[in-house]
């Protein structure tokens, strides 16, 4: 049975000062800078554990605790080899589903190569589909490793829900855990298996969705709604953090007044001076918010959910990849590594209809400034 953090612990933990809580966005935003500047301020920083190797991301840890006094949480992708949301005849080697999903990888395979031509590349830079690893860990075990033996205040799991048996051993190196959910039941069985808090992912939020079970259709029911099933599913005591969508500081009350321990913002902090966005990336949100380009008539983002670059639905600012791909196969990690050499080409090239520019749907509302401002602005301490 999994040991439960103290409560002292627990609200330093999960009720920060200033209750607005910094995503972890993986491959390049959640700097180690960003999140000692959040932490810094009152807030909580995360820094991205996902697609970064365990050494950079022990270096991450160790830079962002000489920066800061204050704590700092770590998030971990769950890879299908540890999710237990996943049916075991569907990850089986060998099996009807397995071979059907490499059909499919190697397709798709096929459907990229005139965008390895568009952009210039030799097609035997996209990795043949008979080499790509469903079962891939993204150096899992090695970052439990880490968090045991690092002692890590604060570590959150998205992409799936671990055993039992993982919450027991980082609780037992004093770890807080958390996990990521999108339903009212994704919350309950984290609960289940351990969790100590809960970051509760609407659909306005930008980046990958956390649906546990990677080939279900990910939830459409707003935050509003979303955040009260899940109060009503786990009762008045697990801290939630209220994530999608969270733009200003009425949004950030709305979710405080509904109950949650502190509204979690990622997009918000994309063009922070600390983040590690592109410059792609923040130039396409500067076009954005200006209006020309990646915007509604009515001046908001135009979003959009795809699987198109990284096999797993995530919600990015709308491009013509996303159209001109949407039938990409539901393969995580495969189709994330089939796409990243041309992702890399993309931003090389300054090509923004080809790359994946993760964003929320409050994405024209984006501005640049030092992470600190962006903080108070969110808690209506200065104008957005």
């Amino acid at each position: 049975m999994s040991t439960t953090p103290s409560s002292d612990s627990l609200t330093s933990l999960t009720r920060p000062a200033a209750p607005v809580v910094a995503a972890p966005m993986a491959g390049g935003p959640s700097t180690w800078q960003l999140a000692a500047a959040v932490s810094a301020a009152g807030g909580l920083g995360f820094l991205a554990g996902g697609m970064r190797a365990v050494e950079q991301l022990v270096q991450d840890v160790a830079s962002a605790r000489k920066a800061t006094a204050q704590p700092v949480g770590v998030n971990l992708f769950v890879p299908e080899t540890a999710n237990t949301a996943i049916p075991a005849e569907r990850s089986a080697p060998g099996s009807p589903a397995r071979r059907r999903r490499a059909a499919e990888v190697a397709a798709y395979r096929s459907s990229l190569l005139a965008e390895a031509a568009r952009l210039g590349m030799d097609p035997a830079e996209l990795p043949a589909a008979d080499t790509l690893d469903p079962d891939a860990t993204d150096g899992w075990d090695a970052k439990l490793d880490a968090a045991e033996s690092g002692r890590w205040p604060l570590v959150t799991f998205t992409f799936g829900l671990p055993a039992p048996e993982v919450f027991d051993r980082l609780h037992a190196s004093g770890s807080v855990l958390g996990v990521t959910v999108t339903t009212a039941a994704e919350a309950t069985r984290a609960l289940d298996h351990g969790a100590d808090l809960l970051s509760v992912q609407g659909p306005e939020s930008g980046g990958h969705r956390s649906v546990h079970d990677p080939a279900a259709d990910p939830g459409t029911t707003a935050l509003a709604d979303l955040l009260a099933e899940v109060r009503a599913a786990v009762g008045p005591s697990v801290p939630l953090f209220a994530a999608g969508g969270i733009m200003d500081a009425d949004a950030v009350r709305a979710v405080l007044s509904a109950g949650a321990a502190a509204a979690q913002c990622g997009t918000a902090f994309l063009r922070a001076e600390e983040a590690g966005t592109s410059a792609l990336q923040r130039a396409s949100l500067e076009q954005a918010a200006a209006g020309t380009h990646f915007a509604q008539p009515d001046g908001s983002a135009r979003t959009a959910l795809t699987r198109a670059y990284s096999g797993r639905w995530a919600r990015g600012l709308e491009n013509r990849f996303m159209h001109e791909h949407s039938d990409a196969p539901a393969a995580y990690p495969e189709v994330n590594s089939l796409t990243k050499a041309l992702r890399a080409a993309a931003t090389a090239a300054g090509d923004a209809e080809s790359v994946s520019l993760w964003a929320g749907v409050g994405a024209a509302r984006t501005r640049p400034a030092p992470a600190e401002q962006i903080l108070t602005g969110l808690l209506g301490d200065s104008p957005q």
